[in-house]
């Protein structure tokens, strides 16, 4: 049998902290008061006592004069709690004070326990109104961490208010935020520059191994050697042009223009039909024209990368469909395909930089693992997301959603 514990937010724990201090200051306070009440009237009978012991005569006390007091006759011995045989008590003014000082302590006790309850009550709702008041700061703070990603870190708190722990707090996670950003800006930095210098001497390296077999200059037992060399050197340059892709994505649109993504798709599919015919891979596309605002070159690389990630990891003999429309206000590009079977966990990490999935999605082996890595980063540049699920049946359904618009109120 299980046990269920309730969890309070810490909103709720300051809250029902600040009730109880609330609670038991305003209870001490009324038992203080309720023991004082008790102590004058214990005070007051006793002088009463003493002032109808000496009749009419006053009597001289710490306090000054008492006044005595007068009735009709002695009730004699036999009251408890007074004066024994032999003193002379006067019972009814006794009696009445007793009286009266019992019903005031009585009514007092009542008054300070619906006070005390009300008190509480009070105290509860101004408790939870200064946690909430107190807390949504932090909230801002923790809203702020959980949305912040590494492709928004330009976004700042700037939390306003005092200038007490929360603001330093606020302005604290700011200043992480500048250093976080300044480090993933040089790094993509370093990417760019060193895919862009290692260009160069892979297109020299390239030619150097091309020319010599075009030409049948290199002896028959070397060829097998030159041309893994130059497959390797291929592999190099398309990791490094994948790499100035993700880079470029990564730095955000500087220029935007109308593209319609029919015709993108169209460009794309004339030039991957020879591969997917290749693979053995029938396409299947449905296109209408859809238009949205961004870098052509960019979104071009973003379909490619769909498509030839839909041929090259598809099976023998399989099947692509190619859908591109308009779903509401956003443009759709989806790209399903047939495969092998892929749990979630394994469609969570498709979109990062160099996975590659299983082995039965790598079995053309010339993949460099960020074709959808820079799908994704080029979708969040232009305001959009990459959705990727596993398709029933086995396979892969990847849909790039990006803001549409529609020319004629551009």
């Amino acid at each position: 049998m299980t046990t269920t514990r309730l969890r309070f937010s810490f909103r709720t724990r300051l809250a029902l902290i600040i009730t109880l201090v609330f609670v038991l200051a305003g209870a001490g306070l009324l038992l203080a008061q309720f023991v004082i009440v008790q102590q004058l009237f214990a005070s007051a009978i006793h002088v009463t006592t003493i002032s109808c012991q000496a009749g009419d005569t006053p009597v001289s006390g710490p306090a000054g004069p008492l006044t005595g007091c007068s009735v009709a006759g002695p009730v004699g011995e036999g009251l408890p709690g007074y004066p024994g045989p032999g003193d002379v008590v006067y019972g009814s003014v006794l009696q009445q004070s007793t009286f009266l000082s019992q019903s005031v302590v009585n009514g007092l006790l009542a008054s300070s326990i619906v006070l005390l309850v009300v008190f509480a009550i009070v105290a509860a709702g101004i408790a939870f109104w200064l946690a909430r008041r107190s807390l949504d700061r932090i909230g801002e703070v923790t809203s702020a961490a959980r949305d912040i990603s590494e492709r928004d870190l330009d976004r700042r708190l700037d939390l306003p208010g005092p200038d007490d722990e929360i603001k330093e707090l606020g302005d604290t996670f700011d200043g992480m935020l500048d250093r976080l950003h300044l480090a993933f800006a040089a790094q993509d930095r370093f990417v760019a520059n060193a895919s862009h210098e290692l260009r160069t001497p892979l297109t020299t390296t390239r030619a150097a191994l091309e020319i010599p077999l075009q030409q049948g200059d290199v002896p028959a037992k070397l060829e097998p050697a030159i041309r893994r060399a130059l497959r390797a050197t291929e592999q190099s340059e398309r990791l490094i042009t994948s790499l100035l892709s993700l880079a470029r994505g990564k730095a955000g649109v500087e220029e935007t223009e109308d593209v319609d993504l029919a015709e993108v798709a169209g460009d794309v599919l004339d030039d991957l039909r020879p591969d997917a015919r290749s693979r053995r891979v029938t396409i299947d596309a449905s296109v209408e024209e859809v238009h949205v605002d961004g870098d052509p070159t960019l979104l071009d690389r973003a379909v490619r990368n769909l498509v030839d990630n839909g041929i090259r990891h598809n099976m023998r003999a399989g099947t692509l469909w190619l859908r591109v429309g308009r779903e509401g206000p956003d443009a759709v590009v989806e790209v399903e395909s047939t495969g092998a079977e892929l749990d979630a966990e394994t469609v969570a990490t498709l979109a990062e930089p160099f996975y590659r999935g299983p082995s039965t999605r790598t079995a053309a082996g010339t993949g460099v693992g960020l074709g959808l890595a820079i799908v994704d980063s080029i979708a969040t540049t232009h305001g959009g997301r990459l959705e990727l699920r596993g398709r029933e049946g086995g396979g892969l359904i990847a849909r790039l959603v990006l803001p549409g618009y529609s020319p004629s109120i551009r």
